[in-house]
Order: structure tokens, then sequence, then C-alpha cells
């Protein structure tokens, strides 16, 4: 499994837009995840993940998503989630403080299904969105 890492683009005045920084998945062997890791900044925030797939063909399959409990004194449970198997643009948030990594990282891995690859057939791209007080 090859790792992505990710620019988080970070988000510190309202009123304002910010572009997104993609990240595309880059492993093709079917059913293999793939780990994308993001550094946050600063103290404890909210992370907005922003999750985008595309069909290859007339269907894709559903995503799992895992993010491993963190290693700090604010850590909480893993997180499991699905995107479904319909292309879209697909967006959750998270507490930074509750999956952070000793290594400063948040690793969200995501595994297709067993007929798909996850750059290929799903066109899986990863956007980072660091909600940072202003």
């Amino acid at each position: 499994m090859a790792d992505v890492t990710v620019t988080n683009t970070k988000l510190t005045a309202f009123n304002a837009f910010k572009l997104l920084a993609a990240h595309a998945a880059t492993e093709t062997t079917d059913a293999t995840a793939q780990k994308f890791l993001f550094t946050p900044t600063g103290k404890d925030n909210h992370a907005l993940i922003v999750a985008s797939t595309a069909a290859d063909d007339a269907d894709t399959e559903a995503l799992t998503l895992t993010i491993p409990a963190g290693d700090g004194p604010f850590a909480g449970p893993a997180l499991s989630a699905t995107l479904p198997g319909v292309a879209g643009l697909y967006a959750f948030q998270i507490e930074t403080g509750r999956y952070m990594q000793s290594t400063g990282t948040i690793e969200l891995t995501f595994t297709p299904g067993a007929s798909k690859d996850i750059a290929t057939d799903t066109s899986l791209k990863v956007y980072v969105c660091e909600m940072l007080p202003n």
C-alpha cells in the first residue's frame, strides 16, 4: 500500500474562499487499500475530510474508510465509515486531537471493493480542510 501525503488547506478566515488541494489515489491493484496522511497544525481543532469518487463504468463499489485511534490525551476510538458505491463528493468532520498519532499525523485509509482499484476504478481524490480560529 503506497501512502499519499496530503497538504491540508487551512481555513483561517470567515467569508473567504480557499482553493482546496486535491490528492489523487495512486493504488491500481484491485482490493488494495491506500493510506492518506496529513499533519494538522497548531492545537487540536476540527478537520473537514472531503472525498471525491467517480465511476469508470456504470457504477463504483463502496469504499471503506478507517482512521485509527489517536495516541494523545484526547484520543478517541478508531473510526470506520463507508462511502456509498455512488459517484459523488462526500464530506465529514473529525476532531484532530482524537485521531492524531504520536508522529503528529492523522491516517486516513481507504479500501475499495474486491473487484475495483482505488485509483482507476473509483478515481478517489481526497481533500483536507483544517478549521483554525481566526
